[in-house]
């Protein structure tokens, strides 16, 4: 029923109805704020982000070719509007740790404070695509093929990066514990 509903909503969006497209982003606006909060660390950037990817979503909603990748189309301009923000800045805005792991809940109960900062200071280190491929495929559980789709990267290429980013975590994380 969900996937009908985002069909008929994307046809209409499509066409110009400004109030279709609103509901779409309604659907999804928490989601976009989550993801962009863990690539930009902070509420005011996140929010900044998340406008961004708004704005050039319905300037371009017509090149949307299949209304049931919704969600994946948008996490694509999210993740490149996150990048060129990064390239603009030329290097990554750190705030205070404790801030962001206040907002941000992965469900992960097992882990201790510290090793939560440990893992998310670790993350932030990663460079593009490494660090989106951990945070689509670990905080929103995506499978390597939807990540795929998302980055427009072939599906092996994806995986060869996965396998990268885990072991340069590994790494980032065995330093912090020397």
């Amino acid at each position: 029923m969900e996937d009908e509903k985002i069909k008929r909503l994307v046809k209409k969006a499509r066409q110009g109805d400004r109030q279709a497209f609103e509901s779409l982003f309604l659907m999804e606006r928490e989601y976009l704020y989550k993801t962009a909060f863990l690539y930009m660390k902070n509420q005011e950037d996140a929010l900044d982000l998340v406008q961004e990817c708004v704005m050039r979503c319905v300037v371009s909603i017509e090149s949307l070719q299949k209304p049931e990748y919704f969600r994946t189309w948008m996490t694509r301009i999210l993740i490149r509007c996150a990048m060129d923000e990064w390239r603009r800045r030329k290097k990554y805005q750190y705030v205070a740790e404790t801030e962001v792991y206040e907002e941000v809940d992965t469900g992960e109960k097992t882990l201790s404070r510290e090793d939560k900062m440990d893992l998310y200071h670790a993350i932030d280190q990663l460079e593009f695509p490494y660090k989106a491929i951990i945070i689509q495929r670990y905080f929103f559980d995506y499978k390597l093929k939807e990540i795929s789709e998302m980055l427009d990267m072939p599906l092996g290429t994806i995986k060869a990066y996965h396998s990268k980013a885990k072991q340069l975590l590994k790494e980032l994380l065995m330093e912090g514990t020397r």
